[in-house]
């Protein structure tokens, strides 16, 4: 038996970066997954490789920032696997990184739109049948920008933030309902928004150097390595609820070991 064997995840964001990853492992880990990203292309490549793995993946295109496509979502995923038990929140963007008395309003708003109103949406759609069947996981992607502003940064700070307090609220909803919701720090990982990030000016993004060392030193982590967290975290051995979960957590980096040594998960 595989540890995620029976469970359905839906993957936010899935089409690329830790999204991808996640979907991978957790596939890999016997969960049927349906992915969800804007980029259908892309979400087909992911799942012709996980398909050729021997794993069940589904992909679905929509805007997590739009109620109607992720009530339609969370509707199609019923109909074609079950109901969803594992919700990882991952879509997200970073842009716009400049100056606040600079940037464009219409892309502020928007960020807030995706990164917090897409977290909502999609734990509103699913939380209710959780509820009511008894079990289920929300996992929520988050950042240490929640903690530590940054000039620039102003749309990623607040979203972040805003993300780890919904969390937590939720969480409290969430008590003896036999379903949890925990918000998980992945650190700097070799993406395509670390890509964007490092392609901002000084002038918008003071701090674009450091991203950009961090690159040249070889301190970007694989998005598999935190993919492996985020599986663990949507599985019922996991019982955080209402917890921030940072990567550098030691023991909890035994709890994942612990948990995949059932089914080694190759990427």
């Amino acid at each position: 038996m595989r540890p995620l064997e029976g469970q359905t995840a839906i993957v936010t964001g899935g089409a690329r970066g830790l999204g991808r990853a996640a979907a991978e492992v957790m596939a890999a880990a016997g969960a049927n997954v349906v992915i969800c990203s804007r980029n259908a292309p892309q979400l087909d490549d992911v799942v012709a490789a996980i398909r050729a793995k021997g794993g069940k993946a589904l992909a679905y295109a929509a805007d997590v920032s739009d109620e109607r496509q992720v009530q339609e979502l969370v509707l199609s995923t019923e109909r074609w696997v079950g109901p969803a038990t594992i919700l990882v929140n991952n879509a997200g963007v970073v842009e716009p990184l400049a100056p606040l008395a600079r940037t464009d309003a219409t892309a502020w708003l928007r960020h807030i739109a995706v990164n917090v109103g897409g977290v909502y949406l999609c734990a509103r759609a699913v939380v209710p049948g959780m509820i009511e069947r008894g079990y289920g996981r929300v996992v929520n992607i988050s950042s240490s920008a929640a903690r530590r502003a940054r000039p620039g940064y102003t749309a990623y700070n607040a979203s972040k933030a805003a993300v780890d307090h919904l969390t937590r609220a939720l969480a409290l909803e969430l008590e003896e309902t036999g379903v949890t919701a925990c918000a998980f720090y992945p650190g700097d990982m070799d993406t395509p928004m670390q890509e964007r990030i490092r392609r901002a000016s000084p002038e918008d993004f003071p701090l674009v150097e450091e991203y950009r060392g961090l690159q040249r030193q070889g301190k970007l982590r694989d998005p598999r390595e935190p993919a492996r967290v985020v599986a663990y975290l949507a599985s019922p051995q996991s019982q955080r609820n209402g917890q921030i979960v940072e990567i550098a957590d030691e023991e909890l980096a035994r709890e994942v070991d612990a948990f995949l040594a059932a089914e080694p998960v190759r990427g």
